[in-house]
């Protein structure tokens, strides 16, 4: 567990302070921002009815 959290807070750093990530780094830190966005969404927001 320790070893996850240190891999995401390197992910974290390499993506928004350094601007060097890879793909799967980006991927990893997209997936952290967008699930719980989407929830979220999902959960209080109001889609658009068509």
């Amino acid at each position: 567990m320790k070893e996850k959290i240190e891999m995401l807070k390197k992910d974290l750093y390499n993506v928004f302070v350094m601007g060097n990530a890879d793909d799967r780094q980006l991927y990893r830190v997209y997936l952290l921002i967008a699930v719980p966005a989407l929830v979220f969404f999902a959960m209080f927001g109001n889609f658009p009815k068509y």
